[in-house]
């Protein structure tokens, strides 16, 4: 037997090699060869399969099915990227029993799966409002939401062969003096002041904490309002520390965290700071301080996957300040 033939024998016992990853470690599944992200998969299906829950009957039938169907290791980890977008456990576990329960191919059981979970979850409701899109580079999008009627009057609004510069001309005026003064914060390091003092902005791109970017030009040109801020960053120096006679950060200490990480540090996130929480990179009830050297900013769901404490086993990674910059440490990285 060959190295594809003994691959693709093992991944057709999927529920059998689940079960003897059950009480494995992620490090000893590591030492054995297994890559990190597939060994930190296994221990999830292996604690949710295996591991106790007050659906034991529904867990106890999966376990049979998935063997009795013979299904692969593919076919489990598709059952669970479904069964874990429903909010309720009992719902969760009887589509698993469900999924485990039917015969065919992996990609039978995706299929099964997503269309049920439509199903259960039912359509989307829509809700009035406004939403915004951010994408790291490239053009971002603004939705909005609200009655029909309305809809359709701003819609009837617009220049049908210039929709966008109606919709600019709507927000903004037609006049350049009404244009809406910038109110959020602009991180100028030190090393490019010069070259915006000296009329040579366009050589850089500034970012704001709410997302935005604009060049050293656009700064120069556009006015500050009373409540817009410019925030110079030095390599080297910091302000006076806080330390632990409060627990959350003061306005200024805010600012500071959203100047040096104007979107939240995890990796493809683009949730501007201005919406960010600020994030203790040691939790403060582990004794972590109330200064900028020990505070970042985090969107509300990274800050709270967030891995805060080093006692419990990794899971989703935590933030870390590693040679003076704000780094995602991957659950496997060491530690410091």
């Amino acid at each position: 037997m060959n190295a594809l033939q003994k691959f693709l024998t093992g991944l057709a016992a999927g529920m059998d090699i689940i079960a003897d990853c059950h009480g494995l470690t992620k490090r000893a599944l590591i030492d054995a060869g297994c890559p990190d992200t597939t060994a930190a998969r296994l221990l999830a299906l292996a604690d949710t399969y295996f591991g106790p829950t007050a659906f034991s009957r529904l867990q106890r039938g999966s376990i049979a099915a998935a063997r009795t169907n013979e299904h692969s290791l593919t076919a489990l980890l598709a059952i669970e990227r479904h069964a874990t977008k429903l909010k309720s456990k009992r719902q969760a576990w009887a589509l698993r029993r469900e999924l485990c329960g039917m015969k065919g191919d992996a990609s039978d059981v995706d299929k099964q799966g997503r269309q049920r979970v439509r199903e259960i979850k039912g359509p989307p409701q829509r809700k009035p409002g406004v939403k915004l899109y951010r994408r790291a580079d490239g053009p971002w999008t603004m939705t909005i939401t609200g009655k029909s009627a309305d809809i359709a009057d701003m819609h009837a609004a617009l220049d049908k062969d210039a929709p966008l510069d109606s919709v600019r001309k709507i927000f903004q005026g037609d006049a350049a003096a009404s244009r809406t003064a910038v109110t959020t914060n602009v991180v100028l390091r030190l090393d490019e002041l010069d070259r915006v003092v000296d009329t040579a902005g366009d050589d850089i791109t500034l970012q704001l904490t709410n997302g935005a970017r604009m060049t050293g030009a656009d700064l120069v040109r556009r006015a500050f309002t009373a409540h817009g801020y410019v925030t110079l960053i030095h390599p080297v120096k910091g302000p006076v520390n806080l330390y632990r006679t409060e627990r959350l950060a003061s306005p200024k200490q805010r600012t500071m965290a959203a100047a040096e990480n104007p979107t939240c540090p995890w990796p493809q996130c683009n949730y501007p700071a201005d919406e960010c929480q600020v994030h203790h990179l040691t939790a403060w009830r582990h004794g972590g301080e109330t200064n900028p050297e020990n505070l970042t900013i985090a969107c509300p769901y990274h800050n709270g996957v967030n891995d805060d404490d080093p006692n419990a086993p990794p899971l989703r990674g935590r933030l870390a300040r590693v040679d003076g910059t704000i780094k995602w440490l991957p659950p496997w990285a060491e530690s410091g």
